[in-house]
């Protein structure tokens, strides 16, 4: 592709099938701007692949392919994603020998709660190799989204990723705006700014105590785990839901969400804070966890741009892409600056999420204070408009992409590009020259969630 031979980071590769015909969007990223290129797909069905040369946009074609039927001409494919892993893993083997077994782990196992399967070819300790099974599960999502009311629309959103539903929603509803060109009340962009930042802080402490569960620290796992749920009954108070949910909606937030979060708040978010701020300085004042981390899942900033890594994962192996610098948050301040590290480690990552977590603090203590009055939400008679549009939001896990065709009274396509999505194929490459047991901290270090992949 012309663009990212000129630098541009590939973004994403979805399909779009009309009444008549079917499209190709391509989406890359220069200096912060999104760059959409469109194509017709012909009769044949087949186009040309990008694969061999842009890494990142391997899982997307095979996407396609599976869901749209599109043949990539030259695609790799070695091996594919989706497969059945008890009839794969004896043709994947690549050593023979006494010593040498497979290892299928999952897609039914502790510690992650959706399903996802490695097929893990090992000699004991090392990885001989490692393929991932994946889409085990075919849930719909997208396509409920067709003819769906926007009244319950962001509804759909949330259950994509049931931890992380603000960034969702508010993904999704930033896309119809930009469609029927509204801005959004001060007060509920607030409120949006506010639901989001706590959810990357529940998040990232989610990943830090399943860090110190791996490194047998049970008493700074459980604090941890302590500090999360004080976010989520925060939340819970000022929601009514734990995780936030049904706050938000097409034209702002369904009732004065930014009045009762600034109750709740006022109530709470100074003892949040001291507790989640505590047990980051125990868990990084831990020697025993450290050095499990250091050295650990290492991936190159090189590595990182080939596959188009985003989010905590990236900016751990020096690559800045946070969309709240590029695509404009309301109450982010005008000298902010992403978290980065240079080492590409599992450290590094978790280094990214403690600054990450007095960031968000900070963030919305700022939401907060600037206290906008005036309407929670647009009048929904008002909301009209005919077109195609996309939104970038920075989710817990990263960027997170919505595209929504929408005409008049009916939603006619969502497309949804999450962060897992784009930097689970980054695991594999972040495991050679460890062990067997550095698996979970690796996997755990990046943050993931499945449910966010399956479609």
């Amino acid at each position: 592709m012309r663009r990212v031979a000129e630098g541009a980071r590939f973004v994403w590769l979805f399909c779009e099938a009309g009444h008549a015909d079917m499209m190709l969007h391509y989406v890359t990223d220069l200096d912060g701007k999104l760059e959409f290129a469109s194509g017709v797909i012909p009769e044949s069905g087949e186009v040309a692949s990008i694969a061999g040369v842009v890494p990142a946009a391997r899982w997307h074609e095979q996407e396609v392919h599976n869901r749209f039927a599109v043949r990539f001409n030259g695609s790799t494919d070695d091996p594919p994603i989706i497969k059945s892993p008890e009839q794969d893993a004896e043709k994947l083997r690549r050593a023979l020998g006494d010593e040498v077994s497979t290892v299928l782990y999952g897609p039914v196992r502790s510690g992650i709660v959706e399903s996802a399967c490695w097929i893990i070819e090992t000699a004991g300790e090392d990885f001989i190799a490692v393929h991932p099974s994946m889409f085990f599960k075919h849930r719909g999502l997208e396509k409920r989204f067709e003819g769906a009311a926007l009244e319950f629309a962001p509804l759909i959103a949330e259950h994509i990723s049931g931890v992380t539903p603000s960034s969702h929603a508010t993904a999704f509803c930033r896309a119809v705006e930009a469609v029927c060109g509204i801005d959004v009340p001060p007060r509920a962009r607030a409120a949006r700014t506010i639901l989001v930042e706590l959810e990357r802080i529940h998040q990232h402490l989610d990943s830090l105590a399943k860090l110190a569960d791996d490194g047998s620290l049970s008493i700074g796992s459980a604090q941890t785990f302590a500090a999360k749920e004080r976010v989520h009954r925060l939340l819970s108070e000022a929601t009514g839901h734990r995780f936030g949910r049904g706050s938000i909606c097409v034209g702002g937030t369904r009732s004065d969400i930014f009045g009762t979060l600034r109750t709740a708040a006022e109530r709470a978010l100074d003892v949040v804070e001291r507790e989640a701020l505590s047990v980051l300085r125990g868990l990084f004042g831990t020697q025993s966890l450290l050095d499990r981390l250091i050295g650990t899942g290492r991936l190159s900033r090189e590595t990182m741009q080939a596959y188009g890594g985003v989010g905590p994962v990236a900016r751990g192996s020096d690559v800045v892409n946070d969309a709240r610098l590029t695509d404009g948050w309301l109450y982010m301040p005008l000298d902010a600056s992403a978290a980065i590290e240079l080492n590409g480690d599992a450290m590094a990552r978790a280094r990214i999420r403690q600054a990450e977590i007095r960031q968000s603090f900070r963030l919305v203590r700022e939401a907060l204070d600037a206290s906008p009055t005036g309407a929670s939400r647009l009048d929904q008679e008002h909301i009209r408009g005919k077109g195609r549009a996309h939104a970038r939001v920075e989710s817990p896990q990263g960027e997170l992409l919505y595209f929504v065709h929408y005409d008049d009274d009916a939603l006619v396509r969502v497309a949804v590009r999450s962060a897992s999505f784009a930097n689970w194929p980054l695991f594999v490459p972040s495991l050679p020259g460890n062990i067997f047991t550095d698996f979970s901290f690796i996997e755990h270090s990046f943050g993931l969630i499945q449910s966010e992949t399956d479609r």
